[in-house]
């Protein structure tokens, strides 16, 4: 579709190509600078994602993009008139014309050296894409340096081209053919050794094409102020931008759903996570996770003068009730026994189940109430766990500490040291570690 626009533009154009305009001052500084401008944002985008692909290709692509810019405003300041009165502000009568040339060569030479890197080396990638750009951007200066000394220093070794305006010459002098002969070249090349197989690659055949009507047009016209100038240049120039634009736009909407789904990926296996560490059977923490919130806890809580109390929950004579009811009905009294265990604690407490009837709680509280709270906490535990019916009473294990000096593993082993003497004093009940008093529950 856009090459078909090309050709009817070119159509229309033809016959008209040698007619004479009027002088349009603004015309020429905003041709030029839009021409410029594509350029350059296109060569910064064409090098920056080789920034990311490491593409050798990419890299001489947009090295001929940025050569294209370089020259363009160049020649943009060599036009005579344009910035002061008495003429161009460098060079000289042929100036002009020349770098007209140049940077009709820029963009076929950049796309040529991207072709025979894609011919020779598919997909070749440097190995170290800053010392690759430094090299090549040398290259690049020198090749630019070249251009304008053929220009300006060795200006008056050059063909006439441009006689006061008119340069038909470049097409009977050979150089405007050839210049055509090198894009078709290009496109052909590119036909034959991509097949057009990406975007980039199907918008870099329209840009030639573009350049090759762009050509032709100005063959046809001959002068500076003739109808057949600029418009499929300024297409060509634009085209890979407008594209590269397209791709950033793409890139960016599925960067963003891609964002959304991978977040939400991780809110699912966070989830997962949490749930695989939850008991299944009583909702209540695993030993994992149970350690973890204790250590979030007492992080939180460091240097804020509180004390922690760790309970160890053991539940008397399981094992019977297993062996008379079966373990589905032992499964129940497990579930009730958190239920016991939820509706015992503030929101600032922890319970988790280490396996087996086995539970533990951590509590914290001001130092001046952590025994008092502890206590209570504890024979409200004893209480209820004994009202669940078919003989289950609890055994409970406490130890004390400072939240600044908490190790809960060592605790834990406190606790179960303090339940085990709860056990062997009689059952139902609860005891502190290191205090030979019982707290037995009726």
């Amino acid at each position: 579709m856009t090459c078909g626009a090309i050709v009817l533009l070119t159509a229309v154009v033809a016959p008209i190509a040698g007619a004479q305009w009027p002088r349009i001052p603004a015309f020429l500084p905003t041709y030029q600078t839009a021409v410029i401008i594509a350029y350059v944002i296109t060569g910064y985008l064409i090098f920056a994602q080789y920034r990311v692909t490491r593409s050798l290709a990419l890299l001489y692509l947009s090295g001929g993009c940025l050569y294209t810019a370089a020259i363009l405003l160049a020649q943009f300041l060599s036009f005579p008139e344009m910035f002061v009165p008495q003429g161009p502000i460098f060079g000289g009568s042929q100036t002009t014309i020349w770098l007209w040339c140049f940077w009709h060569v820029g963009p076929s030479a950049g796309i040529l050296l991207y072709i025979f890197t894609e011919w020779l080396k598919p997909d070749c990638l440097v190995d170290n894409p800053k010392q690759a750009a430094r090299l090549f951007g040398g290259v690049l200066v020198l090749i630019f340096s070249a251009s304008i000394a053929s220009v300006t220093i060795f200006h008056g070794f050059l063909p006439v081209l441009d006689v006061s305006g008119d340069f038909h010459r470049i097409t009977t002098t050979g150089v405007a053919p050839a210049i055509q002969a090198l894009t078709a070249l290009a496109l052909v090349l590119l036909w034959r050794v991509t097949r057009f197989r990406t975007a980039l690659q199907v918008w870099l055949g329209v840009a030639l094409f573009a350049l090759l009507c762009d050509h032709l047009i100005t063959m046809l016209g001959g002068d500076r102020l003739s109808a057949g100038c600029r418009f499929n240049a300024l297409i060509s120039a634009a085209v890979i931008l407008l594209v590269y634009l397209a791709e950033i736009n793409r890139a960016y909407i599925k960067s963003t759903s891609d964002a959304r789904q991978m977040a939400a990926s991780c809110a699912e296996l966070e989830v997962k996570a949490d749930n695989a560490r939850i008991d299944h059977l009583t909702g209540l923490a695993s030993r994992a996770l149970f350690l973890e919130q204790v250590e979030m806890s007492r992080a939180r809580n460091t240097a804020r003068d509180l004390s922690a109390a760790v309970l160890f929950v053991d539940l008397d004579g399981f094992k019977e009730i297993n062996d008379r009811f079966g373990h589905d009905h032992g499964d129940v009294v497990l579930a009730k026994t958190a239920e016991v265990l939820r509706a015992s604690l503030r929101e600032t407490d922890i319970a988790g189940r280490l396996g087996g009837d086995e539970f533990v709680i951590c509590l914290t509280a001001p130092s001046a109430v952590i025994d008092a709270t502890a206590n209570r906490i504890a024979e409200h535990i004893v209480n209820k766990i004994s009202e669940i019916g078919d003989g289950v009473r609890a055994s409970v294990g406490v130890t004390l500490c400072s939240v600044d000096t908490l190790e809960i593993e060592v605790a834990i082993r406190q606790a179960d040291e303090a339940m085990y003497t709860a056990k062997r004093r009689g059952k139902n009940r609860f005891a502190f570690h290191g205090r030979p008093r019982l707290m037995a529950v009726s």
